[in-house]
């Protein structure tokens, strides 16, 4: 009895024994994990190789930025080491595989490659992030990216998605650097923050929005990690990520596109036709749409679609003076797209001008300026009247003294004459000839005189007028 006593002790103490040494083990082995997080983080481009480069937003630079920030970031929580595959712009351009190689040398638990976006015709915008096509490389990245995309369309972005692409083979990965991250067994996503050329992302092209933007990754990475920061007063230790099954085969982009793209006219009220879009596409979602108002010629800018569970949209069109024939195109996330049949909107008449206001204030303005010109005219009579009166005296004077000087030289030539038929002495006849000239002298000095004169009256005329 005793020895069944002992053994059964024996196996309760064994068993007491396994249990503890188990939760340490388990406690232990969370403890290791937590401190040896590794995270790589890969600014996208550098050297030479600039990336998207629109007006003075150059990729190499911005992802460089973002990548900084992100790392100072995620440094500030616990039991995590971060590296850079690149710090600075002036290194040559690494390969896909070399930055992989860095990951590989320092054990990394996840690679986090730093991109921004363009777009060939500069209408895309939003964000998105690609992830591996397959194993867990697909279900760690589909995971994380949830998370990220969540944080980005927080602040205010629009969210392109979660995306795959094989290269054109089918067999592998179409992007290098998620390539090498199968290849290497590292998890690896790229995350493609927004648009460098579409303004509808223009709140984040400064500094500041990309220091931003690393920022909210590196909290992501710290939601995805479980990490926890007391310089930073947040705990992500309970929180739950994504979980999705490991696809059999390698997930693929959509190339096919949308079934479905109607448009009917619902109403017209106010001059402003309500039109209702339908929409589907059964391999994927409808992100985007876009309005032609003659007849699918030329489109406006892209909107997104509003709810991506909806197969259905509603738009509003004012109605103008002229024939508008709609029509609506809609994108999936691929950019696959669909377009409607025409929907006609009748022109309206044109509105009728209530003019009498118009007329009363050009008379008004008529009567006023016609009073001005009146008052003017009674202002400058007077002036007028003396100008002339001026005038006539003037030519009075030039009349009078023209007769007198003509008489006065007839009637010099007249003396002259007599004078010469007559028998005088040679003396008598050089004081006579002296009187002449001093009498025509004194006529012509007379007429001079009465010239100046007339002059000074003129003269203080006109400044008479003046003052």
């Amino acid at each position: 009895m005793h020895n069944k006593t002992s053994i059964m002790n024996k196996a309760l103490l064994l068993l007491l024994a396994m249990f503890v040494a188990i939760n340490v083990i388990s406690v232990t082995t969370i403890e290791v994990k937590a401190e040896n997080v590794v995270v790589v983080i890969d600014p996208g481009h550098g050297g030479e190789a600039l990336g998207g480069n629109m007006d003075d937003r150059i990729e190499r630079d911005i992802n460089l930025i973002t990548a900084i920030a992100m790392k100072e970031r995620l440094e500030q929580y616990e039991g995590v080491e971060v590296y850079l595959t690149r710090d600075n712009n002036d290194d040559p351009d690494i390969s896909r595989k070399d930055r992989m190689e860095v990951a590989k040398e320092v054990n990394a638990d996840f690679l986090f490659s730093i991109h921004y976006n363009m777009s060939e015709n500069h209408t895309l915008f939003g964000s998105e992030v690609w992830i591996q096509s397959i194993g867990s490389g697909y279900t760690k990245g589909y995971a994380f990216a949830t998370i990220e995309m969540e944080a980005l369309t927080e602040l205010g972005l629009f969210d392109r998605g979660i995306k795959n692409k094989l290269d054109k083979d089918k067999t592998g990965e179409y992007y290098g650097i998620l390539k090498y991250a199968e290849e290497y067994n590292i998890p690896a996503v790229i995350i493609e923050h927004l648009h460098l050329d579409e303004s509808r992302d223009s709140a984040f092209w400064n500094e500041d929005g990309y220091k931003l933007l690393g920022q909210t990754d590196a909290d992501s990475v710290a939601k995805y990690f479980n990490l926890r920061s007391d310089k930073l007063g947040v705990d992500y230790s309970n929180y739950e990520k994504v979980v999705v099954d490991e696809p059999s085969n390698r997930m693929d982009r959509d190339y096919t596109d949308p079934e479905i793209c109607n448009i009917t006219l619902m109403d017209i009220v106010d001059d402003v036709a309500t039109v209702k879009i339908e929409a589907s596409d059964s391999d994927n979602y409808i992100q985007y749409y876009q309005v032609s108002l003659n007849g699918g010629r030329s489109f406006g800018r892209l909107e997104p679609w509003s709810d991506r569970s909806s197969t259905e949209e509603i738009i509003t069109v004012p109605l103008t003076e002229e024939e508008q024939n709609v029509v609506v195109a809609v994108y999936n996330q691929y950019e696959g797209n669909h377009i409607s049949e025409v929907v006609k909107l009748e022109a309206i008449a044109a509105p009728e001008i209530d003019d009498t206001e118009d007329i009363q204030e050009y008379t008004e303005i008529i009567n006023e300026n016609t009073t001005d010109i009146a008052e003017r005219k009674y202002i400058f009579k007077p002036v007028t009247v003396l100008l002339f009166s001026f005038l006539a005296l003037f030519a009075l004077f030039n009349i009078i003294f023209w007769v007198y000087v003509i008489a006065g030289r007839e009637k010099g030539v007249a003396n002259k004459s007599k004078s010469n038929s007559k028998t005088v002495d040679k003396n008598s006849n050089v004081r006579k000839k002296s009187k002449h000239k001093q009498k025509n002298k004194k006529v012509i000095d007379d007429a001079s005189w009465q010239e100046k004169n007339m002059d000074d009256i003129l003269e203080d005329f006109e400044w008479d007028l003046l003052e």
